[in-house]
């Protein structure tokens, strides 16, 4: 069974949204799934208890990683846990991993400067980041469609 990581940052509910539909995606591929929110320092956590906060085992157990970044450019040490992790297990124990990263505009938007940072600590980390084209190919302007597909399809057809 193919295993996906959601992360995703919000405070909004949009990227919260994107994240539930890709999960949801996921599940209809048949794959197992774990949602965790990345939390920055002075967010409210009451709402989110659910997702629980991002281990080291979420990352080794995952076949592909998604994660959705809320914000243009991080608040500080928002992403340190995450970029921590990536670092501390390192291509001895990701390689062969898959990622892929989305934004509010979802996967068409070009890259933020946070998805910039974060891609780039999942490829020194050994993870091959997916093209996002094939993802974001759905004939539809319905983002929580498109996310759901991209779900799908990182569950199913891609490399």
């Amino acid at each position: 069974m193919p295993t996906v990581l959601v992360l995703f940052q919000s405070d909004t509910e949009l990227t919260e949204q994107l994240a539930l539909a890709v999960a949801v995606g996921a599940v209809e591929a048949e794959a197992g799934i774990r949602l965790r929110r990345l939390a920055s320092p002075d967010a409210a956590e009451i709402a989110h208890r659910g997702y629980g906060q991002l281990q080291e085992a979420d990352l080794l157990w995952a076949d592909t990683i998604a994660i959705g970044l809320e914000r243009h450019t991080p608040r500080p040490g928002e992403l340190d846990p995450l970029l921590q992790q990536l670092s501390q297990l390192g291509p001895a124990k990701l390689t062969g991993k898959r990622a892929w990263t989305f934004n509010p505009a979802g996967l068409a938007a070009s890259p933020s400067p946070s998805q910039t940072l974060i891609e780039a600590a999942l490829e020194f980390a050994g993870i091959t980041l997916l093209p996002t084209t094939p993802l974001a190919a759905a004939n539809t302007t319905d983002l929580t469609t498109q996310m759901n597909l991209a779900g799908h399809l990182s569950a199913t057809t891609l490399p």
